[in-house]
């Protein structure tokens, strides 16, 4: 038992600030860091009884702990009341803190407990200062006060610089100073590395090309730096991350990315709109709509559910329900308060997380650095190796009735405590591996400034991280295995490469992944056994059927032969471990390269006169060139002066000089291991990709196997068909040669038997005979001869074909054929042209009587529109008092007029008002001509 466990676990606390947050309840907390506490008690008796210290010194360690602790514990609370604070502010995420007080009140009136007085059990920690905050990553909010650190300001920071603008460092005029920070970060070692920053790209596609460079920080202008001591270094290495979290900053980062294309968007419309309003041009209807599309403010295309499966699509359109209600901001509602509130605590914990400004590099998962042209790899990274052996299958879950509220597959098997099974699933979390970055650079041989990222949402207690990892090496080995600012750097290139390597790395949720990897090659080899085994079971029982003398039935074992989809599917999951490994051996390979360059430069600068060593050929070259560069410097550093004083004068300073060998013989040694582990890792990559290997021939060998075997199977069954065909013959010719027989015989006893008086009255049955069977013979004996004679056959047929010919050649037909020339081609033809012409007249003709139609319905329409007008004109008149004048210009109804009606007026006639008095009031009307006076 240990932190986050259920059970009281006492002393076994593995990560203080999880234990704080996680196991202790909120009226206890307080009285946690007092010392009268059992247990910083029990943790002085153990500083006394197991490591022999006194009383007082106990008591001092002790205290130590207890306010280290309290510190680290209070930061956290300062941070997380920051960012929650943050979240309140904005427009995007302050749903998460509604939604989770809303939860809280919910279950606290439940309980009977007052919202408001629980609210003031958060004690006050203080104000949050993110620069105080070592721990903390680097999150940038749009109207936070957090400090802008990156590369560019900690580097200029150490030189006491201002940050470089690149911009003005490369104009023509007013051309800003190459200060020391520009020299370090210029364009060769630091933006033209960058690959993958076109706007087409997707934002995963950004990385850092490899690295390992020294780098003068002297002005190439006025002050030449031969001997640069600054060092610059680049390289991918493997870590992991928690899937879920790790798609969710994808979609976040892939949203805020698109909100920053409309941005930019607006800004060049508003830009274009400011240059067309100081030209004074005139504004279009389009330039117009543009200016007020640009003053529009820019919609929130944030998603929380990208769209990424047909599933997700169909859930977005609604044309699917889920198992559980969520609301449009995906959340899940459930009737339980308490679990309401943890659902919605939970989501404000991933919401804290999710950065309000993308990195300049997002982590990036295995398939996203090997593939990363691909807008997405959501498929290929639930793929992974890693991502299937850390998941549960939803099969592995019991059976759970929503809207009965109840385990229905627990009652079946009669399970009533807390299902061991569902628990053990609900605990794994599914992790993938990721291609993270070290970025580090060495200045003046005796700083190091690094940048990698941590796992989203981890905080200090993240074991498995870099830095984390770093601090215990270094914790646990002698100050003195640290001599150079080099040998750090070392320790921590070793560090970036051996996240999967070190077996005692187990906390932290931290995947195995070389026993991932086995075991799936494992399940993969036992899945090709068993398919072996069934497919000779197939053979034992088709050589059954082969050696038996009758026909058995194959159609079982021929579709079971068939059916590829079982290896088939072993062959695809082999592929992708083989992939994976390679990918992973191609990023240890980067580190061997990086490692090697790194190695060359550090000798380099640990020796620069080729006095340390014991390759020769190396200690010549580098004596060679820093002749040269020694020779050829102006202005030459102190420290390597000294050095080569010491080198050229013997006994001068021999301590200085022992020194530096030293330190070279350490660095060296170091460096040595350090690649001889490098090498290691990569040699048990290459032996997981050569048993991956292995498998997947054996799984090709089984489908080929299986492939033959039905190709065995189909040529049987083509064999015992070619048989029963033969069979079906020789009962066909004995059916032909009994017809052959009996059919003359039968149509001369037909013939005999007619009913008539010459043959039934006066033939006796002798003179029947005489004919009948003589006949029968002849015809039997001729069918035979040319049913069993090929000779015979083709005689007769060339002679048949030699009379035709002849008949036809000297009469002249074929002559006459010949000039006709109609080949059958032609006659088609002409035939197909001859009935699409008709075709076509009779669809032109078709189309002129439906227009003319159409035209006559028209009329017919605008004439019945008009008439009915007219009448609803002369019906409102009539009820205001107004009469029509009949004097030439009134009724002008004529077919031309009603035609012209809508380039009238709409009244068509002349009207004058009856003096009488009328319902128009006062005015006179008077209409002609179809205008009003």
């Amino acid at each position: 038992m240990t932190c986050l466990d259920s059970q009281d676990h006492g002393c076994n606390i593995k990560d203080h600030l999880l234990h704080y947050l996680g196991c202790i309840e909120i009226s206890k907390r307080e009285t946690f860091f007092s010392a009268d506490s059992e247990i910083w008690q029990d943790e002085v008796k153990h500083q006394k009884n197991h490591f022999g210290h006194s009383d007082e010194e106990a008591e001092n360690l002790t205290r130590r702990k207890r306010e280290s602790w309290k510190a680290d514990c209070e930061s956290e609370l300062r941070r997380i009341e920051f960012l929650r604070k943050t979240l309140s502010r904005d427009k995007n995420d302050k749903h998460l803190i509604q939604k989770l007080k809303g939860s809280r009140a919910n279950w606290l009136k439940k309980c009977g407990r007052n919202a408001e007085i629980t609210n003031g059990e958060r004690e006050d920690t203080g104000e949050y200062i993110l620069e105080k905050d070592i721990s903390a990553p680097i999150i940038q909010f749009e109207n936070g006060h957090c400090l802008d650190i990156n590369a560019n300001h900690a580097i200029s920071r150490y030189f006491g610089e201002e940050r470089p603008n690149y911009q003005k460092a490369h104009r023509e005029l007013m051309r800003q100073k190459k200060t020391k920070t520009y020299m370090i970060l210029q364009d060769s070692y630091w933006r033209s590395q960058l690959h993958g920053c076109q706007q087409h790209n997707p934002p995963h596609a950004r990385h850092m090309k490899p690295l390992c460079e020294r780098v003068s920080s002297g002005n190439v202008a006025r002050k030449l730096h031969y001997f640069p001591n600054n060092m610059v270094v680049f390289m991918p290495y493997l870590h992991w991350d928690i899937s879920r979290r790790s798609e969710q900053f994808a979609m976040e980062i892939g949203d805020i990315m698109e909100e920053a294309k409309l941005k930019a968007l607006q800004l060049e419309k508003e830009a274009k709109e400011k240059r067309r309003k100081e030209r004074n041009e005139i504004e279009t209807i389009r330039a117009s709509n543009d200016s007020r599309n640009a003053g529009q403010p820019v919609k929130n295309r944030r998603t929380r559910g990208r769209i990424l499966t047909m599933t997700s699509l169909l859930k977005e359109m609604k044309l699917i329900r889920t198992r559980l209600p969520v609301d449009e901001n995906g959340r899940v509602e459930v009737v339980n308060h308490l679990g309401q509130y943890l659902i919605d605590a939970a989501r404000l914990f991933e919401g804290i997380y999710l950065c309000a400004d993308p990195p300049l590099h997002p982590r990036r998962t295995l398939d996203q650095a090997y593939h990363w042209t691909l807008s997405s790899t959501w498929h290929r990274d639930r793929d992974q190796v890693v991502y299937r052996h850390t998941t549960t299958k939803p099969e592995d879950f019991h059976r759970y009735d929503h809207k009965e509220r109840k385990w229905t597959e627990h009652e079946e098997f009669g399970i009533k405590d807390p299902c061991n099974e569902c628990n053990m699933g609900i605990k794994k979390l599914s992790r993938v591996i990721m291609v993270d970055q070290l970025w580090m650079w060495i200045l003046d041989a005796k700083t190091i400034i690094t940048c990698f990222p941590k796992r989203y949402g981890a905080n200090k207690q993240d074991t498995s991280a870099i830095h984390k990892s770093i601090r215990v090496h270094l914790q646990d080995n002698s100050p003195d295995q640290i001599r150079t600012v080099f040998d750090l750097a070392l320790v921590i290139i070793d560090e970036c490469s051996n996240t999967f390597f070190d077996r005692t790395k187990t906390g932290d949720r931290l995947p195995q992944v070389l026993d991932a990897f086995s075991i799936a090659i494992g399940n993969i080899r036992q899945k090709h056994t068993a398919a072996f085994d069934r497919l000779w079971r197939w053979t034992d029982d088709a050589g059954e059927i082969y050696r038996t003398n009758t026909n058995g039935d194959t159609s079982g074992l021929h579709v079971q032969l068939l059916d590829i989809n079982p290896e088939g599917k072993l062959e695809r999951e082999i592929k992708d471990i083989i992939e994976e490994l390679d990918i992973m051996i191609q990023v240890m390979r980067e580190h061997k390269r990086t490692l090697t360059a790194f190695f060359a430069n550090a000798e380099n600068i640990l020796d620069p006169f080729g006095e340390f060593g014991d390759d020769l050929q190396k200690r010549q070259k580098r004596k060679m060139i820093s002749g040269y560069l020694w020779d050829k410097s102006s202005k030459r550093p102190e420290d390597l002066t000294a050095l080569r004083n010491a080198i050229d004068n013997p006994g001068s300073d021999d301590t200085m000089l022992k020194k530096k060998q030293d330190d070279y013989d350490w660095f060296k040694l170091n460096a040595d291991e350090r690649l001889e582990s490098v090498m290691e890792r990569i040699g048990e990559l290459e032996e997981l990709r050569k048993s991956a290997t292995d498998t997947a021939h054996d799984v090709k060998d089984l489908l080929e196997l299986k492939q033959q075997q039905a190709s065995v199977v189909q040529a049987w069954q083509a064999v015992k068909q070619s048989e029963a065909t033969i069979q079906q013959g020789r009962s066909i010719m004995m059916f032909t040669l009994v017809t052959i027989i009996f059919l003359p015989l039968s149509f001369m006893s037909s013939i005999f038997g007619m009913n008539n008086s010459t043959i039934t009255n006066n033939t006796p049955i002798k003179l029947e005979f005489m004919y009948m069977f003589p006949i029968s013979a002849a015809v039997i004996f001729v069918s035979l001869f040319f049913a069993f004679g090929s000779w015979i056959r083709a005689g007769v047929f060339y002679m048949c074909k030699w009379l035709v010919t002849s008949f036809l050649v000297r009469t002249g037909l074929y002559g006459l054929w010949l000039e006709i020339n109609w080949p059958s081609k032609r006659l088609h033809r002409e035939a197909n042209d001859y009935s699409d012409r008709l075709k076509k007249n009779a669809k032109i003709a078709n189309l002129k009587r439906r227009c003319e139609r159409r035209e006559r319905e028209q009329e017919n329409k605008v004439k019945k529109k008009n008439k009915k007008r007219d009448d609803e004109d002369r019906a409102l008149l009539g009820d205001a008092g107004i009469l029509p004048l009949e004097n030439g210009h009134g009724n002008d109804h004529s077919t031309s007029n009603r035609g012209n009606r809508k380039a009238q007026s709409a009244f068509p006639l002349r009207y004058v008002r009856r003096r009488s008095g009328g319902a128009l009031g006062n005015n006179d009307i008077e209409r002609g001509q179809g205008q009003t006076v």
